[in-house]
This record gives structure tokens, C-alpha cells and sequence, in this order.
């Protein structure tokens, strides 16, 4: 009777939650309006931003020391004047995010996305997201700049890749236009009447490029990969074939990223977790995220399901793996609970200690309701995520104690749930492997109970808070921020440059799917197998 009750209890839960969803969406839906900015209200905004990474940043100096970035504050005058003279809000759009991508070059940070708004508003109305100074009303005044943000053809391509070499560029496919050939080969001689370098001067001073501060040298490869304008309408492209014959093409634009040539993007199976069995004596396990859905984050029972799955399946293996993959390749996080509970207490035979050091700014720390500091620790730094002490201590050398907070967490966990497993573990990275699932990542690193093999995680691991959230006071825009700087064992800061690998692999092509067939292909699989 119990168990029957809980799930009558469980199901009207789960349909109340999503009638709440069906009517946040339908309220946010209607109440978006077009916000109505003054220039005076646009250069507020880029003040704020300013002042923000002043007060608040722990990446500014450092990204320019590391990454060469530009100083946002000599900036500041440019940018006032851009959001002065933006002629609607689709421009000041660029220039705030121009700006904001230059302050957050680091760590979490992006303009929040229409659906995440939507779950942050229903989050809010039931209690469960606490945002500072973020009303309810206020999500549906974001919304509209994250749909503005996502209707807008920012990254085209054509429907052939192109090579460039000794200044000059050329086709690396071959292309039909009209029923005439454009072989593999053929050079660029002209786009829109303009010479090639012309067309990429005209590209950084008239597009949304013109609002960003970053090195824009990255653009010259691809030639064709940003979008003049609102509206997609074709590349007017000279040729010189060849056979020494010239043509003038109407090359179309395709939406998006054009990616590198024969860059592999893997069809992932339907369900989050993947165990096979690719020889007698390696297993593999995939996890495409630790997160499968925003109402993950309430009803987490995902968790013990992947973990349940992984302990039948290293049952059924009767302990005859001497060595298993944990594939973490492209794993963007969420829920750094899962890596804990899934992936490393079940893997242990005693309990082990390990600390993590973490900076914030003391501005931030002072001038942050404790409420919500409280909130951003809540899936980072508690006794659910195994933290037993959390001490300031001196900041590292460069770091002024009168700006910065240091602290160093220490984490227990103990074995639980143990896996048949005794074997070597490896754990398969990327630079694409982020956030909560560079947080697990890092853990291994530190624990040592498994090999990290191919390329520095793109970071985001977690020490003491979760990234916070920023709300531009006049558009309403709402960004998603990092306040906090995690230090690697190595002494590196985690943001900047991810987790190193404990053994580094060439750059090589992932799989085309998760399956035995593909696997055996992957190249550092195959090395593993046979031993690397």
C-alpha cells in the first residue's frame, strides 16, 4: 500500500509540475513585449557590465595575462558609444553581447536561452530557483532577447569547404551549380565583387563582428562563415575553375557552424547512459550528460537508474574486464551529484579525501544576499556533494586578500553501491567536456582511481558556489555568469585551461555512433585496448 501511494503520490507531483510548465510557457508566451530603450538606457546597461567585471569578475586580468584578451575598461568609451548609436534593439543586442563575451571569455557564461528562461520562471513561481532582484514578470522581459539572440543567423556556410593557402583560397569539394561542375580545386578569386581579403574587411566592419572585442583572425580560414545581415540570401562567388575557364556561382548559405572537413558529429543513442562490452576484457560505458532534461534538476531519479544500469551490467561481466572506458567525450554537465554517486563512489574500495582550493572575489562574497550564496552552493559545496570542511586560507601568491576570499574544501566519499569491477579505469576527455563533467573529471584527477586520456577539458569544474546569474538593469537581458575560480593541482586555473589529461592523445575523429562496430574504429579507444 506504501509503494502504491507514492506512486499515485509521485504521478500527481509530476502532472502538477507539468500543468505549471504548460501555463508558465503559455503566461511567458503572451507577456513578452518589445522593450522600448533609450540611449540612455542602452549605455546604462554597458555601464553595468563594466562595473560588474570591476566589482565582481575573477577572470578579467587574467584573461588578458592568459588569452590575450583586450582590458574591457579602455573599452568602456567605444562601447557606450555603440549602444548610444544602436538603431534598434537587435543591434544593441550585439553590442551587450559584444561586450558581456569579452568580460565572461572564461568559465559559464552566456545569455540565457528562451527554454532555461521558462524553467527559471516556473522554477521561481514554485519556489525552488531564488534569483536576486529577477521578479517573476522579469523572465518574460529576457525572453524576448534570448528569441531575438536564437532567430538571428549568426554562423552560415556553404555547401563546400574551403582551404586556404599561400593567400589564396580554393574549394576542397567539388560543387554543382546549374548543372556545371565546380571541381575540387577551384579558386576564390571574389565574393560580392569584392577581392577575398576586401570581403573579410567588409565582414568585420559591417556584421555583428564589428561589436566584438576578441581576435578576429579566426575568420579568415573558413572566408565564408558569417552572415552579412538578418537576411540569408546567397554569396555571389567568381571562380577560376581548373581547366583556366571562369564561372560566377549563387552560392547558398546553410545555417550554422561549417565545422572542420569530415568532422565527425556522432549520433548518440536515445538513452543517456550506454554500456557495451567491446572486447573480452574491456567494457565501455557512455554518458552523454549528468543531467536529461530540465526537470532533472527537481526529480532526480535518473541518477540511480544510470547507476543501476552500470552495476547490472559490470554484474553480468562477472568481474572479467581488466579494463574499462568511461567515455566523457562532448559531456557539457549538469548535475555534478551524478558524477559522484554514478561514477566514483561505486568504483572505490575505501574512503578517500581529497581539497580543492577556490577564489572569489571578496566584493562579491559581501555585497550577495546569503540566502543566495546558500543556493549556489546547494549542488556544489553541501554534505550531498561529500564536502566535511570548507576553511579560508592565504590566497596564492598575485592574489591580494583585501580583494579575494580563498577557501579550501575538503571532500570525503566512501565507497557505496560497489561495482564488480577491479580493473583500470579510463576516462575518455575532450575540450568539449564541460562544467559538472569536467567537475567529475578533475575529481579522478585528484582521487587517481582512473586514467584521464585525450585532450585539457574546456573546464567549469565547481569548488565553492555555482555560477550566478546577471540581469542587465534597463533591457532586462539576463546573462549566466562565473564568480569563482577554481585552481587544478598542477597550479593551472581550471577555467582557463580545463583538466589535463593524465595521458595526451593526437586531436582524432569521434565515433560516428555508439556502437561496438564504430567504437573498435576510434582511435584512442584502439589505443587503449592494445595498451597505449
Amino acid at each position: 500500500m506504501k509503494s502504491q501511494n507514492y506512486d499515485i503520490w509521485k504521478k500527481r507531483i509530476t502532472q502538477s509540475v507539468i500543468i505549471c510548465a504548460v501555463l508558465s510557457t503559455y503566461v511567458m508566451a503572451g507577456c513578452s513585449t518589445t522593450p522600448e530603450l533609450t540611449p540612455e538606457d542602452r549605455k546604462r546597461d554597458i555601464e553595468y557590465l563594466a562595473q560588474w567585471a570591476k566589482d565582481y569578475s575573477p577572470f578579467v586580468q587574467l584573461n588578458e595575462k592568459y588569452k590575450g584578451c583586450p582590458s574591457y575598461e579602455p573599452l568602456l568609451p567605444k562601447y557606450l558609444a555603440f549602444a548610444e548609436q544602436a538603431k534598434d534593439n537587435e543591434e544593441f543586442l550585439q553590442v551587450a553581447c559584444g561586450y558581456f563575451n569579452l568580460i565572461g571569455a572564461s568559465g559559464h557564461a552566456y545569455l540565457i536561452p528562451e527554454e532555461m528562461l521558462e524553467w527559471c520562471q516556473l522554477g521561481s513561481l514554485l519556489g525552488i530557483i531564488k534569483l536576486p532582484d529577477v521578479s517573476y514578470r522579469q523572465f518574460d522581459q529576457a525572453a524576448y532577447w534570448a528569441k531575438l539572440y536564437s532567430d538571428f543567423p549568426r554562423y552560415v556556410h556553404p555547401p563546400f569547404h574551403i582551404v586556404y593557402r599561400e593567400d589564396q583560397y580554393f574549394t576542397d569539394d567539388d560543387w554543382q551549380y546549374n548543372g556545371t561542375m565546380v571541381p575540387r580545386g577551384s579558386k576564390i578569386l571574389k565574393v560580392n565583387g569584392l577581392t577575398c581579403s576586401s570581403y573579410l574587411d567588409f565582414v568585420k566592419q559591417n556584421t555583428w563582428l564589428r561589436y566584438s572585442a576578441r581576435d578576429l583572425d579566426w575568420i579568415r580560414d573558413p572566408l565564408l562563415v558569417i552572415n552579412e545581415g538578418r537576411k540569408i540570401s546567397d554569396w555571389q562567388v567568381d571562380f577560376l575553375l581548373p581547366d583556366g575557364s571562369t564561372l560566377q556561382a549563387s552560392v547558398p548559405k546553410i545555417k550554422g557552424s561549417p565545422g572542420q572537413k569530415h568532422e565527425i558529429i556522432t549520433i548518440e543513442p536515445k538513452e543517456n547512459c550506454t554500456c557495451l562490452e567491446l572486447t573480452e576484457d574491456v567494457g565501455y560505458i557512455r554518458i552523454k550528460g549528468f543531467m536529461t532534461g530540465t526537470l532533472s534538476y527537481v526529480f532526480r531519479g535518473f541518477i540511480k537508474k544510470d547507476r543501476e544500469k552500470i552495476k547490472t551490467f559490470l554484474e553480468c561481466s562477472k568481474g572479467k574486464y581488466s579494463k574499462l572506458i568511461i567515455d566523457m567525450r562532448n559531456n557539457n554537465g549538469g548535475l555534478p551529484q551524478y558524477g559522484y554517486d554514478t561514477l566514483i563512489s561505486p568504483f572505490l574500495d575505501e574512503t578517500v579525501e581529497y581539497d580543492q582550493i577556490a577564489g572569489i572575489r571578496r566584493k562579491y562574497l559581501s555585497e550577495t544576499k546569503k540566502s543566495f550564496l546558500r543556493f549556489l552552493q546547494k549542488d556544489v559545496s553541501t554534505k550531498k556533494q561529500y564536502v566535511i570542511s570548507i576553511k579560508e586560507i592565504k590566497p596564492p601568491e598575485d592574489f591580494d586578500s583585501n580583494e579575494w576570499v580563498f577557501y579550501n574544501i575538503t571532500r570525503r566519499i566512501e565507497p557505496r553501491n560497489r561495482y564488480n569491477f577491479d580493473g583500470s579505469l579510463y576516462v575518455l576527455i575532450n575540450e568539449d567536456c564541460l562544467s559538472a563533467g569536467d567537475d567529475y573529471v578533475n575529481a579522478v584527477k585528484r582521487i587517481g582511481c582512473g586514467k584521464l586520456v585525450g585532450q585539457n577539458t574546456g573546464g567549469g569544474a565547481a569548488g565553492y558556489i555555482g555560477p550566478p546569474v546577471l540581469r542587465l538593469p534597463a533591457s532586462g537581458m539576463i546573462f549566466r555568469v562565473e564568480t569563482e575560480l577554481v585552481i587544478n593541482p598542477d597550479g593551472n586555473f581550471n577555467e582557463l585551461f580545463g583538466t589535463p589529461p593524465d595521458i595526451k592523445l593526437e586531436p582524432a575523429d569521434l565515433p560516428k555512433s555508439i556502437t561496438k562496430e564504430e567504437l573498435l574504429k576510434d582511435e584512442w579507444i584502439k589505443k587503449i585496448i592494445t595498451g597505449l
